[in-house]
């Protein structure tokens, strides 16, 4: 990587437009209504505003909230730049576009109707076999997320993740949300295989993930694919981007608890 490179990368995350923090923030990274979000050493899932993303144990927890800060940084982002457009897809374009110029490689990333033959299931139960399909089935039976979500009709829904991922999972004209399983490669680069929904629909979905398919006439599009980025681009862009998020993380970053 170059040392261009680099600083354009943080140059670019200084330079984006974010939202307002709200009011009750105040720049204290990990503490929020949910508690204080530690990353550990041991397999763990977070939900990153209308993200939930699952670490694996060879992911080190400094990398974990490095990691994270981008994926908050790329949805804040596309609030803003979507703000006064009901299209959830282009809101998806400024996430992707955030993605890349931090630094992550994504290809052949394009979305496509998904078919969702049973209109009676929760948006949780119809996404376990796209979840499945993406991880392969070894990985998806030890998932925290699939685990999560099988479980997930016998939750209380006023848990703060949920209540995080809602909120953010909403949408002008239907809901957007996605799901990553973060790992590394043999020689220790993050990698993700990500997946990415968009629900459009004539009015905001609330509960998404308890959302049933007959209840509207909703479209459902899909996107996954891999992203890969080296670890000197991302620990050279690592401090611009703690710096940009600290006023969000509180109230963005909860532990996913099962």
């Amino acid at each position: 990587m170059t040392k261009a490179a680099a600083a354009s990368a943080r140059e670019y995350v200084l330079g984006l437009e974010l939202p307002e923090a709200g009011p009750s923030l105040e720049g204290v990274r990990g503490i929020g209504a949910g508690g204080e979000v530690k990353f550990t050493e041991e397999a763990q899932a977070v939900v990153v505003g209308g993200q939930i993303a699952e670490f694996t144990e060879a992911v080190p927890p400094a990398l974990r909230e490095a990691i994270s800060d981008g994926m908050l940084l790329a949805q804040l982002a596309a609030n803003k730049a979507s703000a006064q457009s009901g299209d959830i897809f282009r809101w998806y374009d400024k996430y992707v576009e955030v993605l890349q110029n931090i630094g992550w490689q994504l290809h052949d990333f394009d979305f496509r109707q998904q078919q969702i033959d049973n209109q009676d299931l929760n948006v949780h139960e119809a996404i376990v076999p796209v979840i499945t399909a993406m991880l392969g089935p070894h990985i998806a039976a030890a998932s925290i997320v699939m685990s999560v979500l099988q479980g997930l009709k016998d939750m209380d829904r006023s848990r703060p993740w949920i209540t995080l991922f809602d909120r953010e999972s909403q949408h002008a004209e239907g809901a957007k949300f996605q799901v990553a399983y973060v790992d590394v490669d043999a020689g220790g680069e993050p990698q993700i295989a990500l997946l990415c929904f968009g629900i459009r629909a004539q009015r905001t979905i609330t509960q998404v993930l308890f959302f049933k398919f007959s209840a509207d006439k909703a479209e459902v599009k899909k996107a996954e694919g891999k992203l890969g980025v080296s670890l000197a681009r991302l620990n050279a862009a690592k401090e611009a981007l703690s710096a940009r998020v600290a006023p969000f993380v509180a109230d963005f970053v909860k532990n996913v608890d099962i």
